[in-house]
């Protein structure tokens, strides 16, 4: 028999603000350390979502575009370059930036244009990258903050100990700082693991965009002088 939606709304109701107390009660324990390790679980989090939404392939390596660009003989037999030349001067994303360079006819030679496209490709590689060496930085920074953490309980806990010299020490005392001392080990781990793991992902994803745009940006300036030159150097 499935519940009725006034149930599930009781039952959410009465579970939700037990959560966020379980969550602020873990939290609170913490101190200032713990506050610092939130402070970097922000700070992962908003370089996950940022790296994730400028690595898309429609931001950096568009279909249409990457069609346009190997369909460079096509408008070769039309005689005219002007129409992808626009299209990709109008367009945002990382390749078309590069190949409205690389089709542009600003370079004498076919080694001056690879060279300026890769001066301008390490440029964009290094804005993509924007952010994301924060995450390597979390992987050591947070578990360090739950070991300082983790050392300043244990400080609590033997001093516990030594306030109780003639009734013996304050159990519920030392199973506090206990708690608190393991508490932020785990929220400094919490923090590590999925920033190693998001690190991993970006840089492994900026290494294929970066070998992807390599090998359509050589074809396309191979494509444009092969087919092209002539016609602009008896322009010139």
């Amino acid at each position: 028999m499935l519940p009725s939606p006034d149930s599930l709304s009781c039952f959410l109701a009465a579970a939700t603000p037990s959560g966020f107390a379980q969550v602020w009660d873990f939290l609170s324990t913490g101190g200032f350390v713990m506050l610092l390790i939130v402070l970097c679980s922000f700070a992962s989090v908003t370089v996950m979502i940022t790296a994730y939404l400028q690595l898309r392939e429609k931001c950096v390596l568009p279909r249409n575009i990457i069609s346009e660009l190997k369909s460079m003989p096509t408008y070769a037999e039309r005689g005219d370059i002007r129409p992808l030349q626009n299209l990709l001067e109008n367009d945002p994303s990382t390749l078309a930036q590069l190949g409205a360079m690389a089709i542009s006819g600003r370079y004498s030679s076919r080694l001056e244009c690879q060279e300026a496209i890769a001066a301008r490709a390490k440029e964009e590689l290094h804005q993509l990258e924007r952010g994301i060496p924060v995450l390597e930085m979390m992987v050591t920074v947070a578990p360090l903050l739950g070991l300082l953490g983790t050392t300043a309980a244990l400080v609590g806990m033997f001093s516990a100990f030594g306030e109780g010299a003639e009734s013996g020490p304050d159990t519920a005392a030392v199973a506090h700082e206990i708690g608190v001392a393991l508490r932020c080990t785990i929220a400094g781990l919490f923090v590590a693991v999925p920033s190693v793991l998001a690190h991993t992902y970006f840089v492994r994803r900026l290494d294929a965009i970066a070998v992807r745009l390599e090998a359509l940006l050589q074809d396309a300036i191979h494509a444009f002088f092969s087919h092209f030159e002539v016609q602009r150097t008896s322009e010139s």
